[in-house]
């Protein structure tokens, strides 16, 4: 049976990072349990809700003995977070019964048998590819964002990976507003999957955003995994038709109307507009001018505000209006310093990139002005 030594620091860590892969909803509860198992000179932990998410990570450890059973989740991360420093045992019995000991601590933690414990099957026939970890986290950070939490809705809760012409697209969608980000691929084959949000979040928490070191990213026909490191998030494709995002974005010829202002003033007079527009609907109009940008919000119950901040004009004066959420994600998400909003009418889309960006594109619906 198990029988492993490792530090208190490592199991921690890696406790954190795989117990994010059990949904705590499974009708199966050994589903609710971390596999542990010793092999070699590694221990490998692996949780998983079967569908949407699966983390499967491995840590240095002396093995003694190989072997796996499993625990719950919930325990061994309160357990691994209070563990003096230092290095731990774990043991495990014929009645998958763990004991785990570091200095003065003792514990012994009643498991499953890993011979009840599933996993996601391997991902076979995949189109492979390797991104750096900045530039993923800046994919994932720009779009994740836009994607639906409405699990009725269940293609909109995922983000499109779209690889043709030797580019891979990331698109993400709640009807209000789209989220892509684009850069070149070495893949040359074509193939579209839609990848869970629930997984891309943990992704996400594993990456480095100033680090190289690539990320080897793997999608078949039904699932999508991405390694990090000793981590591997893996999560079964959302199955569907994304919808038509192309048709969605404005075509640039129509967008006669450009105001460029600071994201950062942006932000900040967003953040303080919210206070009013809060109690409807989250609305501002934007009031544009050739040299500023002039932000109101109204409610009944609280009041008015308005706001001034410097900007500049192409186009005629326009008066639309947003919601000021939706605007301060992507000033949070694509962080620019300077973005350019581009509008046509005030009830049509208008669009948001970073000035120094061209590949990038946020869409978002405008609202009425009540």
């Amino acid at each position: 049976m198990l029988n492993a030594k490792c530090s208190q620091d490592d199991l921690y860590t890696i406790v954190q990072t795989v117990g994010r892969g059990v949904s705590g909803r499974s009708t199966q509860p050994v589903q609710n349990n971390i596999y542990l198992s010793s092999q070699g000179d590694r221990l490998r932990l692996v949780a998983t809700d079967l569908e949407y998410i699966s983390i499967d990570a491995t840590i240095p450890a002396t093995v003694d003995d190989e072997g796996a059973t499993t625990v719950p989740a919930r325990y061994l991360t309160q357990i691994a977070a209070s563990l003096p420093g230092g290095e731990v045992e774990l043991v495990a019995d014929e009645t998958d019964n763990l004991a785990i000991s570091c200095g003065s601590a003792n514990y012994r933690i009643r498991g499953v048998s890993a011979d009840d414990f599933q996993m996601l099957p391997e991902v076979v026939g995949a189109i492979e590819f390797d991104l750096p970890q900045s530039k993923l986290t800046e994919l994932l950070r720009e779009t994740v964002f836009a994607a639906s939490s409405d699990e009725t809705r269940p293609i909109l809760t995922g983000v499109l990976f779209s690889l043709a012409d030797s580019r891979l697209s990331l698109v993400a969608t709640d009807t209000y507003r789209l989220a892509l980000c684009t850069t070149e691929s070495a893949v040359k084959e074509t193939r579209e999957a839609i990848v869970s949000v629930k997984a891309l979040n943990e992704v996400l928490r594993v990456l480095d955003e100033e680090a190289d070191e690539p990320v080897k990213i793997a999608i078949s026909d039904d699932l999508a995994s991405f390694e990090v490191g000793s981590v591997t998030i893996a999560s079964r494709l959302i199955e569907g038709e994304f919808p038509n995002y192309e048709k969605v974005i404005p075509d640039e010829e129509g967008l006669d109307k450009r105001i460029t202002v600071s994201a950062a003033d942006l932000d900040s007079a967003l953040r303080r507009a919210l206070i009013v527009a809060r109690e409807d609907a989250g609305r501002v109009v934007f009031h544009t001018s050739e040299e500023e940008l002039r932000i109101t919000a109204d409610s009944p119950d609280v009041g008015h505000v308005e706001e001034q901040i410097p900007a500049r004009l192409e186009g005629e004066p326009i008066e639309t209006a947003f919601n000021a959420s939706y605007i301060m994600d992507v000033l949070d998400a694509a962080r620019g310093e300077e973005v350019r909003i581009a509008l046509s009418r005030p009830l049509e889309p208008g669009v948001i990139r970073p000035t120094d960006r061209d590949d990038y594109t946020y869409v978002v619906m405008p609202m009425q002005i009540m």
